[in-house]
């Protein structure tokens, strides 16, 4: 049988040490054993929207191994990896190789084609990036069909993102079942104990581990059920249910198969009558260690997070770590989180026919608030002064600068609060407010409530005034009117301060440039 790049004797994987001063090429196995060696390394070939596929397969894959070995100590060597690894595949070779010729064979992350026809898989896809999951068909931001000269390991990433992280793509192209609808995500939510792979993978296998009990009781999985999905033979006709399946499972939600070619690699790609796994009961909620879930709006149960193009705004990680959003396993504080861990957040939004963007963000906490938190009511305290912040930052907005700026585009009269010209301020209001809130809060928790509030009004005052004083230099405003609407504008503006932010505005005042520039 004719294989071609087997990813656990195949050195394809580019690796970064020690911060990018060292470059290698590496198995599979091998990065497995560095990253449980507490190595220093990353990927050169990973692309920012792949990195969240990328570790969540690489840790599944690590849980799967150690839980059918019946162990939880990470190996450290590669020559063990590939004992666990190969032990997941009864031996066989065939499922890490990312071209298999004999189609009723597993490839890396390619179920057999029962069909044993090339033929019935009717679309060519010649690059890496074509298959990915970004989609570029406007061909802006990120071009299309840019890796023309895509090797062996662009095909493997582009491959695990497409099938553990994929949504529906039109008829007959299904999604995973690890999100709550074809145009949802799989976010990832989670404490770190530091953005270091090696720290990340260790702490998420282990969070895997002890969750397994759980997930069976839960969700009806079976440790002795198949955890590979690749490997169980797919006609495109049949769907299975997620009962019975490993708790840990990897999914392959489209039909694909690899081909060698004179100068390199192509896919060819299927659709599906169905779903590779149903889920129409599920709304994403499978005890996916990285995604929150909260009661459903729309059937009984829970429902997962799917985050929207406006991102990780303050707004939303609010309501995440402490509104009624249930937090998922790897976003619960650990005794092995250290001292300073971060809070890591990722997701790339996906639309119908469109991407709304990739969203990144990692936020660092302090020691002290990581002793808080330790604290039985310490995330219930840390949660209501991020209330308070919040209602402050909304007040900041829609009392004060909102009137002022409307006033400027509007004159002195009577003020329409629907006029969407003022959006762009209030928008870059809210981006600096988003800037400073987190640290703010951090920073703020040991003191008492009153401080930490008037601290906090104090930031937003002098936001206010920056963004009010660059409003005031770019709205255009005719020249009959320019010192009728400045006056009445800026008489707004201090007026409403003065109302919203009392304590913060006692001290004696200074001009508005003198404000906006200290």
């Amino acid at each position: 049988m004719s294989t071609d790049h087997d990813v656990l004797r195949e050195r394809l994987i580019t690796v970064l040490f020690d911060d990018g001063d060292e470059r290698r090429h590496a198995t599979l196995c091998e990065v497995l054993a560095w990253l449980s060696a507490d190595r220093t390394i990353s990927f050169a070939a990973l692309q920012p929207h792949q990195r969240h596929p990328w570790h969540a397969f690489l840790v599944q894959l690590g849980a799967i191994a150690l839980e059918r070995a019946g162990q939880d100590e990470l190996p450290t060597e590669a020559s063990a990896w590939e004992e666990l690894l190969l032990g997941l595949t009864d031996g066989a070779r065939e499922p890490w190789c990312l071209v298999v010729e004999a189609l009723d064979q597993p490839a890396l992350l390619q179920p057999p084609v029962p069909e044993k026809k090339i033929g019935v898989l009717k679309n060519l896809v010649a690059t890496p990036d074509a298959l990915d999951i970004l989609l570029t068909t406007r061909n802006f931001d990120v071009k299309g069909q840019r890796a023309v000269a895509g090797a062996a390991e662009h095909w493997l990433l582009a491959l695990v993102a497409k099938q553990t992280f994929e949504g529906f793509g039109g008829a007959g192209n299904y999604g995973v079942l690890r999100m709550n609808g074809g145009f949802g995500n799989r976010p990832c939510m989670a404490f770190a104990p530091s953005s270091r792979w090696s720290d990340r993978f260790r702490r998420d296998v282990a969070v895997w581990l002890e969750q397994c009990g759980r997930l069976v009781d839960d969700y009806g999985y079976d440790p002795e059920g198949p955890a590979l999905l690749w490997t169980l033979p797919w006609d495109g006709k049949a769907c299975r249910s997620s009962r019975g399946l490993h708790p840990f499972f990897i999914e392959s939600c489209r039909r694909i198969r690899l081909q060698s070619i004179e100068h390199g690699l192509v896919a060819h790609t299927g659709t599906s009558a169905k779903p590779r796994i149903d889920s129409s009961d599920s709304a994403g909620d499978t005890g996916d260690i990285w995604t929150p879930v909260q009661a459903s709006s729309k059937k009984e149960g829970l429902a997962a997070l799917t985050i929207a193009s406006a991102g990780f705004n303050y707004r939303k990680l609010h309501e995440i770590l402490f509104g009624d959003w249930q937090r998922p396993a790897a976003l619960r504080l650990r005794p092995s989180d250290g001292d300073a861990p971060v809070v890591v957040a990722m997701a790339l939004v996906r639309g119908q026919g469109k991407t709304d963007g990739y969203h990144e963000r990692w936020i660092p906490i302090p020691a002290k608030t990581r002793r808080m938190l330790a604290q039985p009511d310490g995330g219930e305290h840390l949660g209501i002064r991020s209330k308070t912040q919040l209602d402050r930052a909304s007040e900041a907005g829609r009392s004060v600068l909102k009137p002022a700026v409307c006033t400027l585009l509007q004159g002195a009269g009577d003020l329409d609060y629907t006029d969407k010209r003022v959006q762009p301020w209030l928008d870059r209001l809210d981006a600096r407010i988003d800037d400073r809130f987190f640290a703010e809060l951090f920073d703020t928790a040991s003191l008492d409530t009153d401080a930490a509030r008037v601290r906090w009004d104090r930031v937003l005052v002098a936001l206010l005034r920056r963004t009010f004083l660059e409003a005031l230099g770019e709205t255009p405003i005719p020249d009959v009117h320019r010192y009728r609407t400045r006056a009445a504008a800026e008489g707004r503006f201090h007026a409403a301060l003065r109302r919203s932010f009392p304590e913060a505005t006692a001290a004696p005042q200074t001009t508005t440039e003198e404000q906006a520039h200290a």
